[in-house]
């Protein structure tokens, strides 16, 4: 009785999390069509808000895991230079400072989420169980994809993804379509093999 009082509790929890997360995602995407234009949508943040509440609604591990090796190194690298930034009132790496500029409320809230999208997708990863080991495949088929459509689609002022340069103070050119694969790709599989080593089925 006790173990099925708390399998409901913890669906009901999934449940929420996962309506929270598709909520928060067709809010960024509808505020970014407002505010900006049709190419903010493409960034992985705001897909991957949609990705992980479904994942977590069809309880698809691969799914939720997919979107962390893309999301979880750099929202940990913005949450560094937020705190930063929040603290000192200084600049770190010029990543978060477009918050504390003014703005449309909205977006600032929507942009709030890369504090917590990961501690969460982690906590609904815990309950669901990874099974799936070879989800970095996804991920990087998904990233590939994503930079030749903003390559090739978007405006260089745009800079989606930070695909045309780096997203922040530090600037660099050479051979730089060579460093975005060479670090997404790393930060895929480090963040893959470290979900598959601390949140495996046993």
């Amino acid at each position: 009785m006790k173990k099925k009082q708390s399998m409901n509790k913890k669906n009901i929890f999934l449940n929420l999390l996962g309506i929270f997360f598709l909520i928060l995602g067709t809010i960024a995407v509808i505020n970014a069509l407002y505010e900006y234009d049709i190419f903010s949508i493409i960034w992985f943040c705001y897909l991957g808000l949609l990705l992980i509440g479904l994942g977590i609604l069809l309880r698809k591990d691969w799914l939720i895991v997919s979107q962390l090796n893309i999301l979880a190194i750099p929202m940990l690298i913005w949450t560094i230079d937020f705190i930063y930034v929040f603290l000192t009132g200084g600049i770190l790496w010029g990543i978060s400072n477009y918050f504390f500029e003014q703005g449309p409320i909205i977006s600032k809230l929507v942009t709030t989420q890369h504090l917590y999208t990961i501690p969460l997708s982690l906590v609904a990863l815990h309950l669901i169980k990874l099974k799936t080991k070879n989800s970095w495949q996804i991920s990087f088929l998904q990233a590939t994809i994503f930079y030749f459509l903003i390559y090739f689609f978007t405006p260089i002022e745009r800079n989606l993804n930070c695909v045309f340069e780096f997203c922040g103070d530090y600037q660099v050119q050479m051979l730089y379509p060579l460093i975005w694969f060479g670090i997404y790709f790393s930060m895929i599989f480090l963040t893959n093999f470290s979900l598959n080593k601390f949140f495996s089925e046993k």
